[in-house]
């Protein structure tokens, strides 16, 4: 049932052998008076000395590459920065070119508060819908200020008189056909 007699696995028994050999390299250097000074392992210290030594080495080489990354960023970030300001710097003159050409001062309709009469002087009074400098959402006209009127209240009047005209010859007309009916008496009787 149980097999007692099993091979040992090389693994197992490379460690057990490697760990005896080290108990005995330590016990050796305890026990032996000329190299042992006060209990203090000399060896082991120069190691460790030795570790400190190369754990600063490396942790100075990641820094020192740290440090090249850093430059390079800065560089970059240099660069991009000034991008954006030669690109803000030819947007701000676009747009200077732009008020320059478009927005000329005979364009302007902005009220200039030390010249309170500038408006009344530049624009005059309402002459008509047509005006070119009156937009669409101006509001010029106002009640009472209709400069059509005369010839809108002619207008409907022609059309009333048009549409009077009209109604009266469809009722003559009507009658006209109701008499010529009469005079020929009721259909069927002959």
């Amino acid at each position: 049932m149980y097999q007692v007699d099993l091979p040992p696995d090389p693994k197992e028994v490379a460690a057990i052998e490697a760990r005896r050999n080290q108990e005995k390299e330590r016990q050796s250097r305890f026990f032996n008076v000329r190299t042992r000074v006060m209990g203090v392992d000399v060896e082991a210290l120069n190691n460790q000395v030795e570790e400190r030594k190369l754990q600063e080495a490396t942790e100075r080489s990641k820094e020192a590459a740290y440090g090249t990354n850093q430059v390079r960023y800065d560089l970059v970030a240099q660069m991009l920065e000034k991008e954006q300001a030669e690109r803000t710097r030819r947007l701000a003159k676009k747009v200077q070119n732009f008020r320059e050409q478009r927005q000329k001062l005979r364009n302007r309709c902005e009220l200039d508060f030390w010249n309170s009469n500038q408006l009344w002087r530049e624009f005059p009074a309402y002459l008509g819908d047509n005006a070119p400098y009156y937009g669409q959402a101006s509001l010029q006209c106002f009640s009472g200020e209709d400069l059509e009127r005369a010839t809108y209240l002619r207008m409907q009047q022609e059309q009333f008189q048009y549409s009077l005209e009209r109604q009266l010859q469809e009722q003559q007309q009507a009658r006209v056909d109701e008499n010529c009916a009469g005079k020929r008496g009721p259909p069927g009787v002959t």
